[in-house]
């Protein structure tokens, strides 16, 4: 008898335990399909926004900021790299938690939006404007910003990028590149005098690693605007590669 209760018993406990194993499978299954069901869906919000904003990334970036505010008042600017996935709308709200897992449209998912840091009181006209964007595993967003410090090619095709507001268009040149803590003091918004500015590109120089020095031959003053750009990386915990483009406003 105590053979059979035993047997019994160990038939209840495996059917529960397999019982548990198909629900978590199940789950998983399910959290995937959402995951792609997001990815998905954000990219097809975001192209259907560069056929709304009409985006032309050849010598100049000839946006319809107009139409692109009627889909949102919050969109400051777009920002292209060529042969890359970067060909987004930027925008700036009240904080910086809204845009992180909402798209342009306002509609929530996990790729969010590139978004400009909400203490930003004067995007691309003050001398540091800092973006926000996730790396994702299906390689949007910012995700490719990674190969600056990864590959040492990437740098020699990638040494522009070009970026529009309403009434100016910027070529962006990537000078450097890092990795640092989310709370580091290179997410700097003011600064006082030429000398602190001149001492924040010293230490954008002392920290790069784009491979080979890259970046170097970009002169950089404390005259210039320059544009921070930040993504998550998981080298340690917290960790944020950040990349740094000099503007030069295009003419004509």
């Amino acid at each position: 008898m105590d053979g059979k209760k035993k047997a019994k018993k160990s038939g209840t406990a495996y059917r529960v335990i397999m019982v548990i194993l198909l629900c978590i499978i199940a789950f998983c299954i399910y959290k995937i399909a959402t995951i792609v069901s997001e990815y998905r869906e954000g990219t097809e919000v975001y192209d259907e926004l560069a056929e709304i904003a009409e985006v032309i990334p050849d010598e100049t970036m000839r946006i319809d900021f107009d139409a692109l505010k009627e889909k949102n008042e919050d969109v400051v600017a777009w920002l292209y790299s060529e042969d890359t996935v970067i060909n987004y709308p930027v925008v700036q709200g009240e904080d910086n938690s809204y845009y992180l897992y909402r798209l342009t449209d306002k509609t929530w998912n996990v790729k969010g939006s590139l978004f400009v840091d909400y203490r930003c009181e004067q995007p691309f006209d003050d001398f540091n404007t800092i973006i926000y964007g996730h790396r994702m595993n299906d390689g949007s967003m910012f995700k490719s910003l990674l190969e600056y410090r990864d590959d040492d090619g990437y740098y020699n095709e990638h040494k522009t990028m070009k970026l529009a507001v309403p009434d100016a268009e910027y070529e962006v040149a990537v000078f450097g590149a890092a990795t640092i803590p989310s709370d580091s003091e290179m997410y700097k918004f003011e600064f006082a005098t030429d000398d602190e500015k001149k001492a924040y590109i010293d230490r954008i120089r002392k920290s790069n690693e784009i491979p080979s020095g890259g970046g170097s031959e970009v002169s950089v003053s404390p005259s210039d605007k320059i544009v921070m750009l930040s993504t998550c990386t998981y080298e340690f915990e917290e960790a944020r590669l950040v990349v740094w483009g000099k503007l030069s406003e295009k003419n004509g």
